[in-house]
């Protein structure tokens, strides 16, 4: 059985302690937790994280960019906007899939970052709405001194096959959208 790293309601009780309240369901920036997501992959150097969610951001708007090019309305200025950014809902599940992926799995923090967004993506956001990035781009949102040839295999399979997993499906499973 997958324990959780932390729950929604361990965010909602520390949300409501803090002194700079966040609201619960509202949508923020990713950059807006960069300190989260330093302390979910435990990054040494606290740049990385920020470097890694600026390359997720240029993918993601990317894909946006060629979506309104083709002019094939597989999103709208609403979804747009949603797709850009995360509640603490979501940030929790990015959380646990994040913690599972370097503490079971083994994966580097770069990697585990990138392998989390991705899986996250793909299951809450390109399923929905028909957009989609590729292995490769979400590969390459590691920097490129990070990327090895033998990584790029391993991360391709373990993508299929982890991100797949009866665990991995249960923390998803226990996202509710907003």
């Amino acid at each position: 059985m997958t324990t959780l790293f932390i729950t929604y309601q361990d965010v909602c009780a520390a949300t409501r302690e803090q002194k700079k309240q966040r609201k619960l369901e509202t949508l923020y920036k990713q950059k807006d937790f960069i300190n989260a997501f330093n302390l979910i992959f435990k990054f040494k150097s606290p740049l990385l994280a920020e470097i890694l969610l600026c390359n997720w951001e240029d993918a993601i708007k990317e894909e946006i960019d060629h979506c309104k090019e083709c002019d094939c309305n597989l999103i709208d200025d609403k979804e747009e906007f949603q797709i850009k950014r995360i509640t603490l809902r979501e940030l929790t599940t990015i959380a646990n899939i994040g913690n599972y992926a370097l503490n079971t799995l083994k994966m580097q923090s770069h990697t585990a970052m990138a392998f989390t967004l991705g899986i996250y993506y793909a299951h809450f956001i390109f399923e929905g709405t028909g957009m989609y990035l590729t292995i490769d781009e979400i590969y390459n949102i590691i920097p490129e001194e990070k990327r090895t040839k033998n990584g790029y295999k391993r991360f391709l399979l373990r993508f299929f096959k982890d991100g797949t997993s009866n665990e991995v499906l249960k923390i998803l499973s226990q996202t509710k959208v907003i």
